[in-house]
């Protein structure tokens, strides 16, 4: 499906570098701590793959829309932050304690796609809206194809971490995650 899209997208007129520069937004999109926190508080690749379309559909479903909603109602944003902060929370806690939780990866998906505010999403969003109806909207289908793949594969590969390193990485990922949103939060760092 990739291949498509981006052929579509050089035959449409654009250069290999917007391109490039939107494969490159998805893939980064796809890494953040936040994501990678939600999906190791799951365990099977289906909520892996619930969570990763969940989230793509719902930064597609209001992707230009939010962006312009954000710069009036600032609460949203921090709406966004605090998802993300909690998928930390929790995960830490799910380590540090050995009690599981079981999210289901679709609702939590679709909040943090539609409501945390990203660079990548902010200047993705402001390409497509530069591009046209219908190139941006190619734009946001490949950014949300890229992204939604990076982080179904990326959860899917942790579960090759060996069990002693899991607990570990998982710290990490959390408290990457608690730092990162809080001083985003805190208007000390600008990110996700």
């Amino acid at each position: 499906m990739i291949p498509y899209l981006v052929t579509a997208m050089l035959v449409a007129g654009l250069g290999v570098a917007r391109v490039l520069l939107v494969a490159g937004l998805g893939v980064a999109h796809g890494l953040e701590p936040d994501h990678l926190a939600a999906m190791r508080t799951m365990r099977t690749r289906r909520k892996y793959l619930k969570f990763s379309v969940g989230h793509g559909l719902g930064f597609a479903l209001i992707s230009i829309p939010i962006v312009l909603l954000f710069g009036l109602v600032r609460e949203l944003e921090w709406a966004g932050d605090i998802i993300g902060l909690a998928m930390g929370v929790v995960l830490l806690y799910e380590e540090l304690s050995g009690r599981e939780f079981q999210l289901s990866g679709g609702p939590i998906g679709v909040a943090q796609g539609a409501l945390a505010l990203t660079p990548s999403k902010v200047l993705l969003a402001v390409l497509a809206a530069e591009a046209g109806l219908l190139l941006g909207g190619v734009y946001v289908a490949l950014f949300v194809l890229i992204s939604s793949s990076v982080m179904f594969f990326f959860a899917s590969a942790m579960e090759f971490v060996p069990p002693r390193a899991s607990k570990a990485l998982s710290v990490v990922i959390a408290i990457t995650t608690i730092v990162f949103i809080s001083l985003t939060f805190l208007g000390l760092i600008r990110g996700a």
